[in-house]
């Protein structure tokens, strides 16, 4: 009996190979930041060794974390605030696009300068199965090429610009949903063509590859290929988005969704004692209001933040206003200002009644899991996303520029107090969650994929990372225009010629 127990045992024990993984996450952001962390600690559990380049490192020395390394890179964010003081905040659509790429390239640029992190990249003694990468950096493909290692992208951005083209995802400027769209759904014909425009822009915007070019030669050398050869050795992407909330988008066998994996895996924070008291005696509920932690209120017009004071002293419910230490007092007695909350954990308590929010991916995704309507106002070229808020039926869109008092208390009041919402929110939630694996559980299954293979390169589209003059055939194009070109000036030619000969052969 004993035998068999034992046995028993042993043949249900998983035997990993533990593996050496590079993490390359730059973004200077907080809330872009917890989607690669389930991610990590899962990795970490399962008896992995992970090096990982981050500017918000999660510290977790003392906690039997000992095969973790943090890169700790958060000078960047001095080098980030210098850059928004310089330039300011842009209120026209294009220019936030262009202001987030310059972000993108002048916050890797400075990470890849420190001393630390070219230790780690040159590290000639240290071998890595497997390199975890941004997806928006796609520069930090350069390490791939120095280092040799399979190469995953994750995404905690959606399918950020240049992603479709860069895994062979088809595109269409109407019909299928992209990152920065202002408009999605029931568009007018002006509406159509200002899409199109748009994309157009955007493709000027990507073609900053030269320059890019230039930066990765000075940072790693002379030899360091261009990005177009670069994005070869991508392996994998995965993406933080649910198939819903990407339109149903058709992407082929290398890109996984992972959508929400942020949320059902972080551990439950307890809220403060004080936070805890005014959400249970709320009795007329409660509004949370948050522009998350990349928007500057000091940077927007003040008129414009006096006018959310306002309407929210005359609201019969209480208002929790997360911003940041700005000197502004708020003087309403239902308004309660905190820099910092455990915004997933607040959200889940059952008085509150609408998350005012600019319409970030993260915050969306945990309105949808605590099941409570939103109103979107988006500031950092989040359209895309409130526009989902209001076809799914989940919350109402405001513009901030337009915005007036009469405006923002209708909007309020309505998602705050009909059910509708409510009841489409709790809904979706159920549809997106209704899969057969986790979000979490499926991300690590791809990631023992690459691992177990050591490529996934065989999952590729033939479409991946070609040009777009490849993918119309404009070589075949031209040569059968050329082709017909020439038989039809040698048929003129020849008509002319036989004219010619007849016309003498009269005379």
């Amino acid at each position: 009996m004993k035998f068999c127990v034992f046995m028993l045992l042993i043949t249900s024990v998983d035997f990993v190979k533990s593996a050496n993984i590079l993490a390359v996450y730059p973004c200077p952001s907080i809330c872009h930041q917890v989607v690669f962390r389930p991610l990590t600690l899962e990795l970490l559990k399962r008896g992995h060794k992970l090096t990982v380049i981050t500017p918000d490192p999660m510290n977790l020395k003392g906690e039997g974390y000992e095969n973790l390394t943090e890169i700790d890179v958060h000078n960047v964010y001095s080098v980030i605030k210098k850059y928004l003081a310089t330039n300011g905040s842009k209120s026209d659509f294009i220019d936030q696009i262009k202001g987030i790429m310059d972000l993108i390239s002048i916050s890797f640029e400075e990470q890849m300068k420190l001393k630390e992190v070219q230790n780690v990249i040159n590290n000639n003694k240290e071998k890595y199965d497997l390199i975890l990468i941004e997806a928006t950096y796609v520069q930090a493909l350069a390490i791939s090429h120095i280092i040799k290692a399979p190469t995953m992208l994750i995404s905690s951005f959606g399918m950020s610009l240049g992603i479709h083209e860069l895994m062979g995802i088809p595109t269409h400027p109407i019909l299928y949903h992209r990152t920065f769209q202002e408009k999605l759904y029931n568009l007018t014909l002006l509406e159509k063509a200002k899409e199109v425009y748009n994309q157009i822009v955007f493709t000027k915007v990507k073609i900053r590859e030269e320059k890019e070019n230039e930066v990765l030669k000075s940072l790693f050398g002379p030899d360091t290929p261009t990005i177009s050869v670069l994005k070869n050795y991508i392996d994998m992407l995965l993406v933080n988005l649910h198939p819903i909330g990407e339109g149903n988008h058709p992407v082929p066998p290398n890109v996984v969704f992972k959508g929400g994996l942020e949320v059902q895996a972080r551990s439950p924070k307890t809220l403060p004692q004080d936070l805890q008291q005014l959400l249970d005696s709320s009795d007329h509920g409660v509004i949370y209001f948050s522009f998350g932690t990349n928007v500057n209120l000091t940077l927007l017009p003040l008129e414009r933040i006096q006018i959310f004071e306002k309407v929210f002293s005359q609201l019969p419910f209480n208002v929790i206003w997360r911003r940041d230490n700005d000197g502004i007092v708020v003087k309403s007695n239902n308004i309660k200002v905190l820099e910092w909350v455990p915004q997933a954990e607040l959200l889940m308590h059952k008085n509150v009644k609408l998350f005012i929010t600019q319409g970030g991916l993260q915050s969306t995704d945990e309105a949808i899991i605590a099941g409570v309507p939103l109103l979107g106002i988006p500031l950092l070229a989040d359209q895309w996303n409130v526009e989902k808020y209001v076809y799914h039926g989940i919350g109402l869109k405001l513009d901030f520029e337009d915005i007036t008092e009469d405006m923002l208390k209708n909007a309020i009041l309505e998602v705050a107090e009909d059910e509708r919402y409510k009841n489409n929110i709790i809904r979706l939630r159920s549809l997106m969650a209704d899969q057969p694996q986790a979000s979490l559980e499926r991300a690590m299954w791809w990631i023992d994929y690459v691992l177990r293979h050591g490529e996934a390169k065989q999952r590729r589209v033939p479409t991946d990372n070609t040009t777009w003059t490849e993918f119309l055939h404009l070589d075949l194009i031209m040569s059968i225009a050329c082709y017909c070109f020439i038989v039809y000036i040698s048929t003129i030619l020849m008509i002319r010629s036989l004219v010619f000969c007849i016309l003498c052969k009269d005379k």
